[in-house]
């Protein structure tokens, strides 16, 4: 398909006369109409939309960080997971430190593999979440961080519990040798916890990065062939039936004869017909087709 822009001939008042016609002769097949209208008004504002931001203006706009391989896409899938199963480790073990919830109390025998499977997953999973957590979207890294801090705030309270309480808790019946190990592992938790909050801190913050100019020029020239590749689309569309396009043909001639445009707009509405040229008109960025748009 040729995408190449229609340039009109003729000032403004003429194109704008011209298409004025066009309009007209089109607005009485209604099934032309109720297809090309709408579509090329829509192509008019992402057509003005599109001029209005300059070249070189969006260099400034933070856009997302591409990490370019498959290794950090498939990263960015993974590592919510990993975080995710690793701070319900770290409150399941923390959950067995907490005093009796209605009065039900876990036999040791059954909390204590229970605090040393989950302490065991947490102390492995943290790191590695943090590891992967560098190659974190920016919204992610932001809910990972504040789950984390929660996370740790509810360790951090049910150690300081327990140091407090220690074996009077009326909650599981740990033996101090038992707390005092837990008490090393919540501290090493408590650190990797930590440490994964900076990191996601630092990820969310550092999440947006300027787009490079070459990619800003690259998606505004996909972007302008887009909308030419539309123009040329809507300006090929014709009538259902021979009959109504021999009957537009007439009223675009009868309305270009009342105009009497200059020579050199009138042979290229010859060139082009109504069609082609109600939309070209719409296209241009620079004509004012506000009468068009209003009626007038």
């Amino acid at each position: 398909m040729n995408t190449r822009t229609v340039r009109l001939a003729g000032d403004d008042t003429a194109v704008v006369a011209v298409a004025r016609a066009a309009r007209d002769a089109i607005a009485v097949d209604r099934d032309l109409s109720n297809r090309l209208v709408p579509a090329v008004m829509r192509l008019a504002r992402d057509r003005q939309a599109f001029i209005a931001v300059p070249p070189g203006a969006e260099e400034s706009r933070p856009v997302p960080k591409a990490t370019g391989s498959v290794s950090g896409d498939s990263s960015r899938e993974v590592w919510p997971w990993v975080l995710g199963v690793g701070l319900l480790a770290v409150s399941t073990s923390a959950s067995m430190f907490l005093p009796p919830v209605r009065g039900v109390v876990v036999e040791v025998e059954l909390a204590l593999p229970i605090v040393v499977i989950a302490t065991a997953l947490a102390v492995v999973l943290l790191p590695a979440a943090a590891l992967l957590a560098r190659s974190s979207r920016t919204y992610p890294a932001y809910v990972g961080m504040v789950m984390s801090a929660i996370v740790a705030t509810v360790l951090a309270a049910m150690a300081v519990y327990r140091m407090i309480v220690g074996t009077a808790s009326r909650g599981v019946p740990f033996a101090e040798e038992q707390l005092r190990l837990w008490f090393i592992a919540a501290g090493i938790m408590l650190i990797e916890l930590v440490v994964l909050i900076v990191v996601l801190r630092r990820r969310h913050a550092a999440g947006a990065v300027p787009a490079r100019p070459r990619a800003i020029a690259a998606g505004r020239r996909r972007t302008h062939i887009e909308l030419r590749r539309e123009a040329v689309r809507l300006a090929s569309m014709t009538p259902r039936t021979a009959a109504d396009a021999a009957a537009l043909e007439r009223r675009w001639l009868d309305g270009i004869a009342v105009i009497a445009p200059p020579p050199e707009t009138g042979a290229q509405t010859r060139r082009l017909g109504p069609v082609a040229w109600f939309v070209w008109t719409h296209f241009d960025g620079d004509i004012d087709v506000t009468a068009l748009r209003d009626g007038g």
